[in-house]
């Protein structure tokens, strides 16, 4: 529901209230009209701030769509360490495809991926950035397997992230998110073919 109160801004620092008020009513339109229905007016409207301000704290709505994602998918990064890398595996892509479906998180990043289709500079912040962060779990459980002898040495671990991610991904984007009994599955292909001998 829009507010008629504007919030107060103290520049390029992040007024806290405001910058939630902001992620906030970020997540509301997200949940009610979808990617197409953010605009940074629709997002300064609700949350009582103004457009200068949204714009001085993020370069476009995908930065900002991008930001409710980290904030909203912190609980994937907490999970305990099972010991082996497929239970590791199987834990952080059922958790994953979990929060994907059950919070704004799988729209926010539908919308990031859509956004960097469309504009160079979105794209390359994703690489780069948004996308590294991303990485680091899963490449952290691979190096742990990778020490424990679990895979085979010289396996190219870049590569089995990026299978990892696109077989999330496709997922995702098709709406396939409820079909959890198929990850144990790909899991299982995978580390077959990268399995230590």
């Amino acid at each position: 529901m829009p507010q008629n109160r504007t919030r107060s801004s103290t520049g390029a620092t992040r007024n806290p209230q405001t910058h939630q008020a902001i992620l906030a009513s970020t997540i509301e339109i997200l949940k009610e009209a979808g990617y197409c229905g953010v605009s940074i007016e629709s997002v300064a409207r609700r949350a009582g701030a103004s457009k200068p301000t949204i714009y001085r704290w993020w370069p476009n709505k995908a930065a900002l769509i991008a930001e409710v994602y980290e904030c909203e998918s912190e609980q994937v990064r907490q999970f305990p360490a099972l010991g082996s890398l497929r239970d590791d595996l199987s834990f952080l892509l059922h958790n994953l495809w979990r929060v994907w479906r059950s919070t704004i998180c799988g729209e926010a990043f539908r919308s990031v991926i859509a956004e960097a289709q469309l504009d160079p500079h979105t794209l390359a912040k994703m690489k780069n950035e948004f996308m590294v962060r991303r990485r680091d779990m899963p490449r952290q459980l691979l190096e742990s397997a990778m020490r424990r002898g679990e895979l085979a040495e010289g396996v190219d671990q870049e590569l089995l992230l990026d299978m990892i991610f696109g077989f999330c991904w496709y997922r995702l984007l098709t709406e396939q998110l409820s079909a959890e009994r198929d990850i144990d599955a790909f899991i299982d292909l995978l580390l077959s073919g990268a399995a230590a001998r």
